[in-house]
């Protein structure tokens, strides 16, 4: 009897080590699924840290998509293909937050943190040219009519760039973002 359960253990052992690979592979979305090239945890870590900021002013959630996200992973590769310069992009129609670091040390969740962090100096209100400067990061984040997010990341020069898009976008003169 002692042999039966060990001829059964390398078969147990490859068991569950092809289920363990299978779920890691699973976890991992592909880019058509998330529209850019971050993982499942990226994806959710940006969605948990908006929807927070959010959810702290009283504002909907927001849903990821693969079309706006599509969109960031577009404009981040452009950065990283033009020698890391930051620039918004023209004409896309969404709202954009932007972060740069270095690689290896700042992530998604950093940019997202970064951009929170503009709320301390957003003295409440409609938007106007005296009070939006360096607040519009945080301001398109918990923008009351933006519904879908979409974000990206590509690298260039040992730095991480983060594009995140916004549908429909905020931050217009003469509304409050909430």
């Amino acid at each position: 009897m002692p042999t039966r359960p060990t001829r059964c253990l390398p078969l147990c052992i490859a068991s569950l080590l092809l289920l363990a690979s299978a779920s890691a592979y699973a976890r991992q979305p592909s880019p058509a699924a998330s529209g850019s090239r971050l993982a499942t945890a990226e994806v959710q870590t940006l969605l948990r840290e908006h929807n927070r900021a959010r959810a702290n002013v009283g504002v909907a959630p927001l849903h990821w998509s693969a079309p706006v996200a599509q969109s960031a992973q577009r404009w981040a590769d452009h950065l990283a293909a033009s020698s890391c310069r930051m620039q918004h992009s023209r004409g896309s129609g969404y709202g954009e937050n932007l972060f740069i670091g270095t690689a290896g040390h700042y992530g998604v969740k950093d940019a997202a943190l970064a951009w929170e962090r503009e709320k301390k100096r957003y003295d409440g209100g409609a938007l106007r040219a005296g009070n939006s400067q360096g607040i519009g990061h945080y301001t398109q984040m918990v923008w009351h009519n933006t519904r879908r997010l979409g974000c990206a990341r590509s690298q260039c020069g040992g730095r991480v760039i983060v594009v995140c898009n916004y549908e429909p976008a905020g931050n217009y003169f003469g509304q409050a973002p909430y």
